[in-house]
């Protein structure tokens, strides 16, 4: 059993969803509620919006924001050799959606795959920030905050 899990990882690829920039959330949130109505999910394994948590302070006080690390873009996991041109057409006119990441200008061109070696820093990345508790400082201090200097 673990095996077929382990053939079943090797077999996706990951596709680039260029959306507009503000929206990758609202796109997120509807392409998983999408994908499932329209019976894609045994394909379109998840969608993915990497996310930094970002502590910035206002009005004296350090407020924690989540912070899109990708700007303008979303990935989708999808089995390899199984995105049809239904699919394709379905999910580019999404609204929000711009088009899927090609090899030529725009939406022009053949839509290409993520390379292993980015999925893997992609993803390397997200674990990092998740396992540094994804705390990065915009402004680490307030003024009139008291601190110990080692």
């Amino acid at each position: 059993m673990e095996a077929t899990n382990t053939t079943q990882q090797q077999e996706t690829k990951w596709y680039v969803l260029r959306v507009v920039s503000g929206k990758e959330r609202k796109v997120k949130e509807y392409l998983d509620k999408d994908i499932a109505r329209s019976g894609y999910s045994d394909v379109i394994k998840q969608v993915f919006l990497p996310m930094e948590k970002v502590y910035k302070v206002q009005n004296g006080k350090k407020v924690m924001r989540e912070k899109n690390y990708f700007p303008g873009y979303v990935m989708l996991e999808v089995l390899d050799g199984k995105l049809t041109d239904d699919m394709i057409h379905h999910i580019s006119n999404v609204s929000n959606v711009m088009h899927f990441l090609t090899d030529g200008k725009g939406s022009k061109g053949n839509i290409i795959s993520l390379r292993k070696t980015e999925v893997n820093k992609m993803l390397g990345k997200v674990d990092e920030m998740s396992d540094a508790g994804g705390m990065t400082m915009s402004e680490p201090f307030i003024i009139g905050e008291t601190i110990k200097i080692i």
